[in-house]
């Protein structure tokens, strides 16, 4: 039982180890949120007099570094990345959705028709990058919110496929049949029957698609390259140019970015574990 218990002991420990290694880079961004400009080069984890001037630059006032160049604040760019989180979010769970339960129970394209559909998700983002810009670009849709909330879905759409798959396999298939006998329509079971049973999935669909708008840099970064339509992530970018780095207020904007990211992590993680999981035991 000793030997037990100090084993317990040794792996929780080489846990916590590891648990602390791999966030030392996230902590180091938050303590030197917190430092004055001259402390941005001293390598310590921690501010010897610290400041919300960053964070209040960042937010509200905008900043001014002489040669290193000035910046405004991000607000405009946060509500950007929340509109297109959100709706991309929103409108790839929807079509996720019905694209998953046709091919489960309507056999929509036959066996192959779902791995290809995964297939496409394999396809790195940077290889059809050129045509979205010249597609955006022929519909009026370049370096617009619209234009980003119409592509993200091409990306995200394959996955959400699955996970609803996995999701609507756990629905019973006695019940829809049951509702069809009672006269409801084929779209009436979808909706009133199958999707309200498929909630974990749908969570787990909308987690990833929002985590994955939210952070995505290279896409918008070529579709919306000016400030009406440039999301936060881009903009974050803005803080490095050829005069030097503005560690403090990029620090900021990266402990800005990742808030939504750790709510979620938090208030919805075990949605996350089931959605992954949902499926593979009958």
């Amino acid at each position: 039982m000793k030997r037990e218990s100090l084993l317990a002991i040794m792996i929780t420990t080489v846990g916590w180890i590891i648990i602390m290694l791999y966030l030392l880079p996230f902590i180091w961004m938050v303590g030197t949120s917190f430092k004055p400009i001259g402390e941005w080069g001293v390598p310590i984890l921690l501010s010897q007099n610290p400041t919300l001037r960053n964070y209040a630059e960042v937010l509200i006032t905008g900043g001014i570094y002489g040669v290193r160049g000035h910046f405004p604040p991000i607000i405009k760019y946060l509500i950007n990345s929340l509109i297109v989180s959100i709706c991309v979010a929103f409108l790839t769970s929807f079509l996720g959705a019905m694209t998953g339960y046709a091919i489960l129970r309507h056999r929509v394209g036959g066996t192959g028709f779902a791995n290809w559909i995964l297939s496409l998700r394999m396809i790195p983002p940077v290889v059809v990058l050129y045509p979205l810009v010249v597609m955006t670009k022929t519909l009026a849709l370049h370096d617009t919110l619209g234009g980003l909330i119409l592509v993200y879905p091409l990306i995200t759409i394959p996955i959400a496929t699955w996970f609803m798959i996995g999701a609507f396999k756990s629905v019973p298939k006695e019940t829809e049949e049951a509702a069809l006998l009672d006269g409801c329509s084929e779209f009436q079971v979808f909706y009133k029957i199958a999707l309200p049973q498929a909630t974990t999935g749908l969570a787990t669909t909308f987690i990833f698609t929002f985590l994955f708008s939210w952070s995505e840099f290279l896409i918008p970064l070529l579709l919306a390259p000016s400030e009406r339509a440039m999301p936060l992530t881009v903009f974050a970018a803005y803080f490095s140019n050829q005069y030097g780095i503005l560690w403090g207020p990029l620090s900021a904007a990266g402990v800005i970015i990742s808030i939504p990211v750790i709510m979620l992590a938090v208030f919805i993680r075990k949605f996350i574990v089931r959605g992954l999981t949902m499926g593979f035991v009958r």
